[in-house]
């Protein structure tokens, strides 16, 4: 097979990804896009986190605050306190019971009671006793029916009805838990008072902070999740940019080819003509037999290149499908064998052919023997001593025909089978380095692949595989 291989001390990879990436530049953009989707994340999961977390709360001291309520005002309906809101002293029912139910309740530090006008009728703390707080919103929302918590710190708290607080809430704490419970009437159909309930932090402060840490170690979990998905999409969409940046600079490459080719087949139909003319009066002299065959093998052989000429130059993406409707494989691969029939006998190479007989593949005759004249030329020269040319000509299970070809030739070396199907290297003395990238390039325009590869069976040699679909 063709024996592309770099010069010497040149990187394979150098013409096409040194121009792919700028080393410093590249690197510096994928660093910067890392870390600006790092930041991204991180920025939102801290955002959610926290907006969570601050939900968690809040929902949890709603709750205990509703259980609350609940529990004041069935006490005031059982002990019949409903008029002592009203400020009257002497209401019916045990109402010492009834205060005497706050100040048992579990983390409570300060409980005051207020009647419907806003005025404390009996606090825990005694000097309250009488007072009112104006412009009070927590205890007018309550009057009204509103149960609106919070949570409190003790630092830079300057609201009046929190006075003394500081030194009745237990230590260690800095925060405290402030609800104004309304209190409602037995049929509950109107507000009659309010209880101001005032609770340490310190029994809820292990669930806060374990729902905290919670969050917080689920953000961080989907943040690397996340960022590690990113970062194989990242790694995955830049080997497919270079891998499309390699074809397009091969496909570059061989657009110069091409233009090179049209204006070479352009000069050649002339010089061409011009032998066939020649041949055809010699071959009608008296000559003998073996020139007369010899000069009408001169006459196929320029009429074939005149019928690859022509091919090229008409050929369009409109016209391919239109030149020919479909090729025959066994008698492409044997007009193409027999073009080698002279060289194979020279060098003493046996051939061996398989396959079915009759496969038609959706392409034109000329192209597909271009291709393998490509690949029989590399195997024959490959086998420079003798050996034995395997052609098989089968069809697969995916609609499409393949056709194989090995020698026993000394294989492709690794530095050689890499660049392979690069334009323009070659080991070949008198090669150009574009037969194998134009027969890839022509295979996969067709809708089929060619792969070359070193034989797996054991033997020395090279095994190539063009796959083109069948006519359908």
């Amino acid at each position: 097979m063709q024996r592309n291989q770099p010069a010497q001390g040149h990187d394979l990879r150098k013409d096409t990804d040194g121009k792919m990436r700028d080393g410093p530049h590249h690197l510096r953009m994928v660093v910067l896009s890392v870390a600006a989707s790092l930041a991204a994340i991180l920025i939102t999961t801290t955002l959610l986190t926290g907006g969570l977390a601050r939900y968690t709360v809040e929902q949890m001291i709603l709750r205990e605050a509703r259980l609350t309520a609940d529990f004041l005002n069935s006490i005031v309906r059982v002990e019949e306190a409903e008029n002592y809101f009203a400020g009257n002293g002497n209401a019916p029912g045990d109402v010492k019971e009834f205060v005497a139910h706050l100040g048992r309740m579990p983390d409570v530090f300060r409980a005051n009671v207020y009647s419907q006008q806003g005025r404390i009728l009996w606090s825990t703390d005694k000097s309250l006793f009488g007072r009112s707080f104006p412009n009070n919103e927590e205890l007018a929302a309550a009057l009204r029916g509103e149960l609106h918590p919070e949570l409190s710190l003790m630092a830079g708290n300057d609201k009046s009805e929190h006075d003394g607080v500081d030194k009745e809430m237990p230590a260690p704490s800095t925060e405290f838990i402030e609800y104004y419970i309304p209190i409602q009437n037995r049929d509950g159909t109107a507000i009659v008072g309010a209880v101001e309930i005032y609770k340490s932090s310190a029994g809820l402060s292990a669930t806060l902070g374990h729902v905290r840490m919670m969050a917080w170690l689920g953000a961080l979990a989907a943040t690397a999740i996340l960022f590690t998905a990113l970062l194989v999409i990242v790694i995955y969409s830049g080997r497919i940019l270079r891998r499309q940046e390699a074809r397009l600079i091969e496909a570059e490459r061989l657009a110069v080819v091409g233009d090179m080719a049209s204006a070479v087949a352009h000069g050649l139909r002339n010089p061409l003509a011009a032998i066939r003319s020649c041949a055809e009066l010699t071959v009608e002299d008296d000559i003998p037999a073996a020139s007369r065959q010899s000069i009408q093998a001169i006459i196929d052989q320029v009429d074939r290149l005149e019928g690859w000429i022509r091919s090229f130059l008409v050929r369009s993406e409109h016209e391919r499908a239109t030149i020919e409707s479909g090729a025959r494989l066994d008698l492409v691969a044997g007009r193409a064998l027999d073009n080698f029939a002279p060289q194979m006998a020279r060098r003493g190479i046996a051939l061996r052919r398989s396959g079915s007989s009759a496969l038609s593949v959706a392409a034109g005759s000329a192209e597909v023997e271009q291709v393998l004249n490509t690949l029989l030329s590399n195997a024959v020269e490959a086998m420079r001593d003798g050996g034995t040319l395997e052609v098989g000509c089968t069809a697969n299970a995916r609609n499409s025909a393949e056709v194989t070809i090995r020698d026993t030739g000394p294989g492709l070396s690794f530095e050689a089978e890499v660049a392979l199907f690069t334009a323009f290297r070659t080991t070949k003395a008198s090669g150009l380095g574009v037969g194998l990238a134009l027969g890839r390039r022509i295979a996969e325009r067709l809708g089929g692949q060619l792969d070359i590869r070193n034989r797996a069976d054991g033997i020395s040699g090279v095994e190539a595989r063009l796959i083109l679909p069948l006519r359908r």
